[in-house]
């Protein structure tokens, strides 16, 4: 929350500069290398970690005295649909990185650039801003997290690069 914060409002903020950056794997080294700098040696980030079925969470939060892997999933929203994004949620993050059971906690992170304007919900035909999908999103998860009986808690982290002026 200190990054999204920093990002949204803060002084020093590089939104401007991220804005640019339009692929995903990029704008993941950006954000691993700035939630390492920030850890203090609290946890560590690998970057793409390979699982035992060779899938590779963006983000895996690793904190030494505990054994729980934690794994952040990050997206650029506006490269993505309403539904492809709720399917990820669903399917990439609570399906395949948390189906471990040391990992109870996850992250679905999107990062907002400003390109598109609006989302169309899943199964509707409701369209919504990006804080609307933010809500939509955590909304989504609440309502299908009995179907995780092992996943605790998943966070949707909405970074919105627009909100701080040029």
């Amino acid at each position: 929350m200190d990054l999204k914060y920093e990002l949204e409002e803060g002084d020093t903020s590089i939104a401007s500069v991220l804005k640019t950056i339009d692929q995903e794997t990029e704008m993941r080294k950006v954000i691993g290398r700035d939630l390492r700098e920030k850890s203090s040696g609290r946890y560590s980030i690998p970057q793409e970690e390979e699982l035992a079925d060779a899938k590779k969470p963006d983000l895996r939060f690793h904190v030494p005295a505990i054994d729980a892997p934690v794994p952040g999933e990050l997206k650029l929203a506006d490269n993505w649909s309403g539904n492809e994004l709720f399917e990820r949620l669903e399917n990439q993050l609570a399906g395949d990185y948390l189906r471990d059971s040391r990992s109870k906690r996850g992250f679905f992170i999107l990062v907002y650039r400003g390109e598109k304007k609006k989302w169309q919900l899943r199964g509707t035909s409701t369209l919504v801003d990006f804080d609307g999908l933010i809500a939509a999103l955590q909304a989504h998860w609440t309502n299908i997290q009995a179907n995780y009986p092992n996943v605790e808690d998943i966070r949707v982290v909405g970074i919105d690069l627009t909100k701080r002026p040029k």
